[in-house]
């Protein structure tokens, strides 16, 4: 099994410099083991689901796939010689989840922030204070409160506009810092955090706050 599957992940890898992805989204994986190997593949899976998603190719389908992948993957891994890699990862599983999880309604939308939630707080523990983790950590705040905003009780308006408030000063902060750090992480999420500030503000106007 160990063979076969040593066998897998050249072809994947091949596939994947190739820019195959369809190649390896269609392949089925009976490789569950605690390994490198196993781990290894799963990640090429996901990473493939993830590509095919962002390129608008069945996003709903893709990012949950990425979504399964990567986390299995992750979960199989046991080693890792670049940490930065790891932390690619499962930034692409945070970002999968998000994407997916506003494609969803109702229970299945629940679960997935739920997924979200820890897979952020998984990235902070791996970067604490970085711009991708607070930024995931931010969005799950938000769409906690986000389905109680359309009838919101008056006892609630008081804990929910300070938890926006803070949260929206936390993305505040960061932005700051960020801007003056200019970093590649910036760079990359700084339209995203545009869009976070901007929801977090309509959402404090939404509740009424003072």
């Amino acid at each position: 099994m160990a063979g076969c599957a040593s066998v897998e992940l050249h072809r994947f890898k091949k596939h994947a410099a190739l820019g195959d992805y369809q190649w390896i989204v269609d392949r089925a994986l009976g490789c569950d083991n605690a390994s490198d190997t196993c781990g290894q593949l799963h990640l090429i899976k996901g990473d493939a689901c993830f590509r095919l998603a962002r390129s608008g190719q069945a996003p709903a389908e893709h990012y949950g796939c990425a979504a399964d992948e990567l986390a299995k993957g992750l979960g199989l891994k046991q080693s890792w010689t670049d940490p930065a890699e790891r932390q690619r990862f499962q930034t692409y599983l945070c970002e999968s989840l998000t994407n997916r999880q506003s494609l969803q309604s109702g229970h299945a939308a629940e679960q997935t922030l739920r997924r979200l939630a820890d897979a952020a707080e998984a990235l902070y523990r791996m970067t604490p204070e970085s711009v991708p983790a607070i930024y995931y950590l931010s969005v799950v705040q938000l769409r906690k409160i986000q389905p109680q905003l359309t009838d919101l009780a008056v006892f609630d308006r008081m804990p929910v506009c300070s938890r926006l408030k803070r949260t929206l000063m936390t993305v505040l902060t960061t932005m700051e810092t960020a801007r003056v750090k200019g970093s590649e992480d910036w760079r990359r999420f700084e339209e995203s955090y545009e869009r976070l500030s901007f929801e977090l503000g309509s959402a404090i106007n939404a509740a009424e706050c003072r």
